[in-house]
């Protein structure tokens, strides 16, 4: 029996090879051709006539097989559909028996390949939205350095659920700046509204790099919904997860090392709260991201900020 990760595997192969395009290429190139027996051979008119009854025939059984192709994906959708069940009720049930149960040591050894490339943009994207005006919230920092792309953003909020885990990426910077960080340990297992002390239609950015990658989808659920309230309008979400649309998203979900969460059923579940889809980055290593923004200009009232540089502390 094949795994649900060759299954993905082969549709995003089918994918890649890009058919549609390949034949729209395939036809203009035809249609050119035809063009000139045509239009510049009007001594020859069976000849020309046989050369369009042909074109329109290719052109119909390209159709065709573009048509039996699309169908021959969608069967593996639904294939892939009926299998993910059983993926989506062992990623929550692993959740519930062992990663909800990890200590903050194995937590903070968690990290993710990411290219060089993939890196930068995820930084310049992040730096580009972060604002002093504006408050922000970083979950799960761990031995992370992008919290320090973040400290324009006043205040900024550190989430974590253990005060434990917040401390490394925290102590790295002065005193001063410390006190002015905002801590908010979070039960996402237990607590019926995650975020329910965080304040509403506040935050400009909240950003989450290695924590959804580890979380099943009825979860990542409830923090989008919470995100939604949280965020004010123009606010941005970026946040990575393991995209199981992919295959290599798949095989990590079956050795266990993170869950099973379809960037498809995410996306669908954002859309459904009103966020635009603003980017699905899939990148060269373990990381996927999404960029969604909740509809609006983002604005504040905020005249002057309280000071003007933060450093980390020296080495």
């Amino acid at each position: 029996m094949k795994k649900l990760s060759d299954i993905v595997g082969y549709l995003n192969l089918l994918d890649s090879l890009d058919a549609s395009s390949k034949a729209t290429e395939a036809v203009a190139g035809l249609k050119n051709i035809n063009q000139v027996l045509t239009e510049h051979v009007d001594q020859y008119q069976g000849t020309t006539a046989r050369f369009n009854d042909t074109f329109n025939k290719i052109t119909y059984t390209i159709t065709q097989l573009l048509n039996q192709v699309e169908e021959f994906k969608q069967s593996i959708r639904d294939e892939i559909k009926s299998l993910e069940k059983e993926y989506l009720r062992e990623s929550l049930n692993t959740y519930n028996e062992y990663y909800r149960h990890k200590g903050v040591d194995t937590l903070l050894k968690e990290r993710m390949a990411i290219d060089i490339e993939d890196e930068l943009k995820l930084r310049t994207r992040l730096k580009n939205l972060t604002d002093w005006r504006l408050p922000g919230m970083i979950i799960r920092p761990g031995l992370e350095t992008y919290i320090e792309d973040m400290v324009p953003l006043d205040p900024l909020y550190v989430v974590d659920h253990d005060s434990k885990l917040m401390r490394p990426s925290i102590t790295k910077f002065t005193p001063e700046y410390q006190r002015r960080l905002r801590e908010y340990v979070i039960d996402d297992w237990q607590e019926e509204v995650i975020l329910n002390n965080l304040p509403d239609a506040q935050f400009g950015v909240i950003f989450a790099y290695n924590y959804f990658n580890y979380k099943p989808v009825p979860i990542i659920y409830k923090f989008l919904k919470e995100f939604y309230q949280k965020l004010r309008p123009g606010g941005t979400v970026i946040m990575t997860y393991n995209n199981c649309d992919l295959a290599h998203g798949v095989i990590r979900a079956e050795s266990g090392s993170m869950l099973y969460t379809p960037a498809r059923l995410i996306i669908k579940r954002a859309l459904e709260l009103k966020f635009e889809l603003i980017d699905s980055h899939n990148g060269k290593a373990d990381v996927s991201w999404l960029e969604l923004r909740k509809p609006g200009d983002i604005a504040s009232l905020r005249g002057g900020q309280t000071l003007a540089k933060i450093l980390a502390k020296s080495s």
